[in-house]
């Protein structure tokens, strides 16, 4: 557990890191969306429309549908938490304007709006509901960061199995043809010991003739 552990940080503090920089880059370069912070929300968006349909949806769905909107919430508030040091340190600098962190701020007061809207939802569902749901929706979001990064890690010691098996067959090969180069090589030297020996018979004979 405690191998996987270590990765796990890693790659979390490598693609928030990564996550910033590049939100911030594209901002500032003006590549941004004019209207929000945030791309749609389409989570809110399916919500909203099954609770307008014109076919009653099963509450269940209607549960499974708000959960999902709030796990969405959460998402976009730990991304929120994650980027205000470093909004405010830029600021410090001199490196963004004030209309940037008007942005920032009008999308952080939007997604408070949304987790009460959500809250509120809940509880009508369930009374109380709206307390619990999103500790539910973190827990689901971090059983999806664990699963993702299982996936990676499966994908990556295929990889790496893949590697080692081609190095292996790379190494087998290379040793074959080695092992066939010295049977040549140990064959000319044969045939050229023949060729001597044959010779040097040839030789003896003819010296003999001679006598």
């Amino acid at each position: 557990m405690d191998s996987l552990l270590l990765p796990a940080v890693y790659l979390g503090g490598c693609i928030t890191a990564m996550s910033i920089f590049s939100h911030f880059y594209r901002k500032l370069t003006g590549l941004k969306q004019i209207d929000s912070w945030f791309p749609d929300n389409e989570a809110k968006e399916e919500y909203i429309g099954l609770l307008n349909c014109e076919t009653p949806v099963p509450e269940h769905h209607l549960r499974a549908s708000l959960l999902r909107r709030a796990m969405e919430g959460v998402r976009r508030l730990v991304q929120v938490q994650q980027e205000k040091p470093a909004l405010q340190q830029l600021m410090r600098m001199g490196s963004v304007g004030d209309d940037l962190w008007t942005e920032f701020t009008v999308a952080e007061q939007d997604i408070m709006n949304e987790l009460q809207a959500i809250a509120s939802e809940a509880n009508t569902y369930k009374e109380g509901w709206g307390q619990t749901i999103f500790s539910t929706a973190a827990q689901m979001l971090e059983h999806e960061k664990q699963k993702e990064l299982q996936k990676e890690m499966a994908q990556l010691h295929t990889t790496e199995e893949k590697k080692r098996q081609a190095q292996e067959k790379r190494d087998q090969q290379e040793q074959q043809q080695q092992q066939e180069r010295d049977a040549d090589r140990k064959l000319k030297e044969m045939e050229k010991a023949q060729k001597e020996l044959l010779k040097l018979d040839e030789n003896t004979k003819n010296q003999k003739g001679k006598k």
